[in-house]
């Protein structure tokens, strides 16, 4: 029997995993296909559905409660946004109160001449003066209502761009580090994707409220005015009809929990379908049929949602209005007592009924604009909350500025471990490289490259002890976006920017509208971007992006070209190549670094080099090897062969399979 790891039998119903483990074969169902499981409820504590239906968690205290919260702070937001617009709206909104209440006081006033004694032609001519002055306050309501509605046109765009670059200038500018939270990451796409739809829609519907809770308190003025007793008789009349709209509003706010995590789903579906980065896949894999598949079953589900409100929806209607005339028929039979006794004239009566019935419609609109700001407002306060984060988590804006030239760059025994990891990416680092060096860091994957040159570029600061310093000066003490503007970097992956070719070079200065013509010109020869550039239509005019009409595309290798470009021409002290021509071919790749290791217009340029392909590396003055954060060898490339360690092993490797290849091509 054998005991060797490659000959052990593997078992049925298994496959080798990492490490010697064994995987077992998936399940017959495809996770996150059809099933028949409730996809809401796999999907309710997603970061976009943390306060969807609390309204209909709270009790109707609670909701009251914190309205006039709610209604401060978007006071404060459109203040600070519009004083002139708000104060308009303010006023407005209350002559319009005024006006609807002075409208149901002439009403009254037109039936009493219309039920006066007299002939009929008599009444109509007495009560045509009344008549007229209603029709003046109606018209004055909707002259006021207009202008409520031109101030609010003015002030809702305004909060909305307010708080949506405050957002932006905010997340775009936090600390690197805190991006790689996965929790702040979270944050972000709530209070980016909920806080700033809620915020652009919460000033209009905070006008509503007050809309209704004013013509409430109004109406209940003119049932005061035509008789005190009538006060209890609209509690009687409305609340029942309150309770039915607080039912239905909560029904409804519990069927949008579960149709929105629905259609949330069915949109990254249509995306798939739609998007045309995964057209390509999308068609070689013929998975249409399976994301149609998808998408109609779950617009089906979301059919049947609809249904089932509509149906819920008419039901709780017809049990509150059922009540509700129960508690109208109580009203008026105890209306029709108080006419019988004289205690009511006959046109106040009938203006009762009619402030009434007016008070019920603007209870039911009050019930519903209360359920949406209470819902609402809670995702304004998660955006607000979390640009109050932010703003702790911004780069040093204080401190001494990064200089303009560098001599030296000096870490000293730095360690850094990113949130939430146990093992350090970086372990008691400690170099020099000075100006007009170019120096390598080669290893392999994760062994702590990368972060080593975030730590020099100022994007990461020592975590876990050490120092960097520039020209003895720690990097600490200086301005940290000062710091980072002296360092050009280029990625592997880099942003495909949907700009002009042109800025696409300039961006890396912070600038769309300012171009040095020449260094744009020299940057773009020296990374080869020029020949690219030039076949384009419109050459620097043109838009590198197909998402737009008139967009070009650009390959990979072309891509790359432009980053370089873009980080030579930031003529930057220390430039940063972060795996630049891993999808260059070998020609392109040459040049480049031809260019940028040899011809280097900028002498006292400090150049870093982060590359597995060793041959690129050989003319480097300084090579350090990174492994498991730490740096195990460090020489020129005849030293670290010499050393017969890491390096010369991995050279060795390299070269050979270049040889062999070679071989069989020949």
């Amino acid at each position: 029997m054998s005991t060797g790891g490659d000959a052990d039998a593997i078992r049925p119903g298994a496959v080798p995993g990492p490490r010697g483990a064994e995987l077992p074969l998936p399940p017959a169902a495809v996770p996150g296909g059809p099933h028949d499981g409730d996809i809401a409820d796999g999907l309710e504590e997603a970061y976009w559905s943390v306060y969807d239906g609390a309204a209909s968690k709270a009790t109707v205290g609670q909701v009251l409660a914190r309205l006039p919260r709610i209604v401060r702070q978007i006071g404060r937001l459109a203040w600070s946004a519009d004083r002139t617009a708000t104060v308009a709206v303010v006023i407005l909104q209350l002559a319009s109160a005024a006006m609807m209440a002075f409208g149901l006081m002439a009403s009254v006033a037109v039936l009493r001449e219309l039920f006066a004694e007299g002939p009929t032609p008599d009444r109509v001519r007495a009560a045509i003066p009344q008549l007229l002055v209603v029709v003046g306050f109606l018209s004055a309501r909707a002259l006021l209502e207009a202008g409520v509605a031109v101030a609010q046109a003015r002030v809702t765009p305004k909060i909305r761009t307010a708080l949506e670059c405050e957002f932006l200038n905010l997340t775009a500018h936090v600390r690197l580090e805190v991006v790689d939270d996965a929790d702040w990451h979270d944050e972000a796409y709530r209070a980016n994707d909920r806080g700033l739809f809620y915020a652009r829609q919460i000033v209009g519907q905070v006008v509503s409220l007050a809309a209704a809770l004013l013509g409430l308190v109004g109406t209940a003025g003119v049932l005061g005015i035509l008789h005190p007793a009538l006060l209890p008789l609209l509690l009687l009349s409305v609340l029942p009809v309150g309770a039915a709209a607080v039912r239905t509003a909560r029904a409804r706010f519990h069927s949008f929990k579960r149709w929105n995590t629905l259609q949330r789903r069915v949109r990254v579906f249509s995306w798939l379908l739609l998007e045309r980065d995964a057209a390509a896949e999308l068609r070689s894999d013929t998975a249409q049929g399976a994301l149609l598949e998808e998408h109609h079953r779950l617009t089906t589900r979301i059919a049947e949602e609809d249904t089932r409100l509509g149906v819920s929806s008419a039901g709780l209607t017809l049990a509150g209005r059922a009540v509700g005339g129960i508690g109208t028929g109580i009203t008026y039979a105890a209306l029709g007592a108080m006419l019988v006794a004289g205690w009511l004239p006959l046109a106040a009566g009938a203006g009762a009924v009619l402030a009434i019935q007016a008070a019920q419609s603007t209870l039911t609109r009050l019930v519903d604009v209360s359920h949406m700001v209470y819902e609402h407002a809670m995702w304004v306060d998660d955006l607000l909350a979390f640009q109050e984060r932010c703003r702790a988590l911004q780069p040093r804006r204080s401190g001494l500025p990064a200089p303009e030239t560098v001599k030296a760059i000096t870490l000293t025994d730095v360690s850094f471990t990113y949130p939430g990891k146990e093992t350090p990416a970086l372990n008691g680092i400690s170099m020099t490289l000075h100006a007009g060096q170019t120096v390598a860091f080669v290893g392999v994957n994760g062994s702590g490259k990368s972060t080593c040159a975030r730590l020099l570029a100022g994007l990461y600061q020592p975590r876990d002890g050490g120092t960097v310093r520039w020209d003895g000066v720690d990097v600490l003490d200086m301005d940290a976006e000062s710091l980072q503007a002296r360092v050009g970097c280029v990625l592997q992956d880099p942003v495909r920017f949907p700009f002009s070719a042109l800025a696409n070079l300039t961006v890396s200065r912070g600038t769309l509208t300012e171009a040095d013509p020449q260094r744009a010109l020299d940057a773009a020869r020296a990374s080869g971007a020029e020949q690219v550039i030039a076949g384009l239509p419109g050459r620097w005019e043109a838009l590198l992006s197909k998402r737009f009409r008139g967009g070009q595309e650009l390959s990979a290798g072309q891509w790359a070209k432009v980053a370089v470009a873009r980080g030579l021409y930031k003529n930057a002290p220390v430039l940063l190549l972060d795996e630049p021509t891993a999808s260059m071919d070998p020609r392109a790749e040459h040049a480049v670094y031809e260019a940028v290791l040899r011809d280097n217009p900028h002498p006292d340029q400090i150049t870093v080099l982060i590359s597995h392909r060793l041959a690129s590396v050989v003319a480097c003055d300084r090579i350090f090897v990174f492994d498991a954060g730490r740096i195990t060898e460090s020489g020129t490339h005849q030293e670290l062969m010499g050393l017969d360690g890491e390096y010369a092993s991995m050279f060795t490797l390299q070269a050979a399979g270049y040889r062999a290849e070679a071989e069989e091509t020949a």
